[in-house]
């Protein structure tokens, strides 16, 4: 009866120890599986998301539709009747979104009769994420699954005075080809290290009409006609803001991405002439930019 007992006992320890062997083994592996965790901190984060986007861009052959929506958050000013002229001139009331989706086929890395590519398309455009500030940066948080990871992190805002962001995207906003972005990344560096900030410049200065404001006078837009509400309005000068950028990303095991969700805050701050008076005002909008990968 002893030695049966002995026997029983024995069998349950070494049944216990191959399990336990099997549950560490598993569980190591499990911890092995995504670099990052809940404890991560923001560099450890930012790493894995730079690999992730690298990943993306050099996979060869997947689809990638990219949703870009533009909402006018406010305009503030003492004038009502500037602010509903201003929402004439921008063609949107206060609350008013629009989206657009452009759809992506790559095979083999490019995409049929066009210049398009995986690197050019996936923020930021045509260039990696080769480095960044952590300092500018602020960790929302991190969720692994065995499968997937999701992250969420915050570049921090930047200001670059209006004139400044008018002269650096005004060839962007006439169609021309800007090889040097120098002018461009200096009014957001942090913000420049993630997304192409030409692009969300340009599509805010150009939905505002600040080009036509500022350069009323001039004879640069002569080619260009604006509205008799935008002739009759000119701009003192003032600052745009990018607010805090958050980037979600979703991304699998492999680290490729599968969705990505850019949230840029935009607020122009600057002194409006309408008629004889200059009128502080407060011009804030959102752009978002959606990334659906499928491989």
């Amino acid at each position: 009866m002893k030695k049966g007992l002995a026997a029983l006992i024995a069998v349950i320890l070494i049944a216990a120890s191959v399990f336990g062997a099997v549950a560490v083994k598993n569980g190591m592996f499990s911890k092995n599986k995504f670099k990052i965790d809940e404890k991560s901190s923001i560099g450890e984060v930012v790493v894995f998301y730079n690999n992730a986007v690298k990943n993306s861009k050099d996979y060869k052959d997947f689809s990638l539709d990219v949703t870009t929506s533009v909402k006018l958050d406010g305009i503030d000013s003492s004038s009502a009747m500037l602010n509903d002229m201003l929402s004439a001139i921008i063609g949107y009331k206060v609350g008013d979104t629009r989206s657009e989706t452009t759809s992506f086929s790559f095979v083999n890395g490019v995409m049929n009769n066009s210049e398009f590519t995986p690197l050019s398309v996936i923020q930021p455009a045509n260039a990696y994420v080769e480095n960044f500030k952590e300092t500018s940066l602020l960790l929302n948080s991190v969720s692994v699954t065995d499968d997937y990871a999701q992250l969420s992190f915050e570049i921090q805002n930047e200001k670059a005075d209006l004139d400044s962001v008018v002269a650096a995207i005004n060839p962007i906003i006439k169609g021309e080809t800007v090889t040097d972005k120098s002018a461009i990344i200096a009014l957001a560096p942090n913000h420049s290290d993630f997304i192409d900030v030409g692009d969300i410049m340009s599509t805010v200065v150009n939905m505002l009409g600040i080009s036509d404001m500022i350069n009323s006078s001039d004879n640069d837009n002569e080619g260009k006609k604006a509205t008799t509400s935008s002739k009759s309005i000119g701009v003192d000068g003032g600052e745009c803001i990018i607010g805090n950028t958050e980037i979600e990303a979703y991304t699998d095991s492999d680290e490729l991405l599968h969705s990505v969700m850019i949230t840029v805050p935009v607020e122009l701050k600057a002194d409006f002439r309408l008629l004889s008076s200059v009128i502080e005002t407060s011009i804030r909008i959102t752009v978002t930019q959606t990334y659906a990968l499928n491989y």
